[in-house]
């Protein structure tokens, strides 16, 4: 359940709070900061599917399938953003919502019940992040110039969207409160979740918007999912291990990295730099459906 690694990352997210409290980090500090953690392990975290997948399959032989498919999916999803953007935003909160739950839940994912429960708590939280974001999402969503809404439909969406969320991931624990037993291994697992949600609801209201996404993007999720991987893998839980683990995703977290570079540097060179985010987001998401589809597959035993 990695109960105690969860305790040091939000005890780092406590830390990057008080040093932007002493101070008082600028916008342009923490965008480079997030982009320097998704850089180290937002990135290599999803570059390790042809590994996963390998070692599921015991088997090295199917690379050139394994590739092709997962090349494949990259590109039927990037002509649905090209060609339905609103679409494939919706395909995207949804796969989000998925993998954000089960990398955040702490209860049994024996069956499709349990999946339920922690897809619709992902699916609330990112609603959360989003509308309550909702200036910085419409930097993206409203450059998407063949999107059906304009930059005050979004708005008023998202100020319906926000109490919504908040009232429904409360009213999903207190639902999981009388079931403990049939989405729960040990009791203690309930409160610990329901801590770790207010913890993580905690900081989303008070901390700036770009340091809480290097917080829950570039470290809790990006290390929770590395240590999952690594636990697959049989590494030890040590500094060997963590590097083997890097080292591991470098081949392909070097050519991801590259092509960031270059989106950034075709944004810049086009006198449109705000456009990169837009830019990065879709890529971010043409990479994360193949991911999804790769990284479910990994189990954890519960502790």
């Amino acid at each position: 359940m990695q109960i105690k690694l969860r305790l040091y990352l939000i005890l780092f997210a406590f830390f990057l709070f008080l040093i932007d409290w002493i101070f008082v980090l600028t916008n342009s500090t923490q965008i480079s900061f997030l982009i320097l953690v998704l850089i180290l392990f937002g990135v290599p975290h999803g570059a390790l599917d042809l590994y996963i997948d390998q070692h599921l399959q015991k088997s090295d032989s199917n690379q050139k399938a394994f590739l092709l498919k997962y090349i494949g999916n990259i590109i039927a999803y990037a002509l649905v953003w090209y060609f339905f953007p609103t679409a494939a935003l919706v395909i995207f909160i949804l796969i989000t919502a998925y993998h954000f739950g089960e990398i955040d839940w702490l209860g049994k994912t024996d069956n499709i019940i349990h999946k339920l429960a922690y897809s619709v708590i992902g699916l609330l939280w990112i609603l959360l992040l989003l509308s309550k974001n909702i200036n910085f999402a419409l930097q993206i969503f409203i450059r998407m110039e063949r999107s059906a809404f304009n930059e005050s439909q979004w708005v008023q969406l998202a100020n319906k969207i926000y109490p919504i969320t908040l009232i429904g991931l409360f009213a999903v624990y207190a639902v999981l409160f009388f079931f403990k037993g049939l989405f729960f291994s040990n009791n203690k697992y309930y409160y610990y979740s329901l801590i770790q949600q207010l913890t993580l609801i905690i900081f989303a209201f008070f901390m700036p918007l770009w340091l809480c996404f290097a917080f829950y993007f570039g470290f809790w999720h990006s290390i929770l999912s590395f240590d999952k991987i690594r636990i697959t893998f049989s590494m030890p839980n040590d500094f060997n291990g963590w590097k083997n683990l890097l080292i591991k995703a470098a081949p392909f977290s070097i050519m991801a990295w590259f092509g960031f570079i270059y989106i950034t540097l075709s944004t810049l060179n086009s006198k449109d730099a705000s456009g990169i985010f837009t830019l990065l987001f879709i890529s971010l998401s043409v990479l994360a459906l193949p991911h999804l589809q790769i990284f479910t597959k990994v189990k954890l035993k519960p502790d």
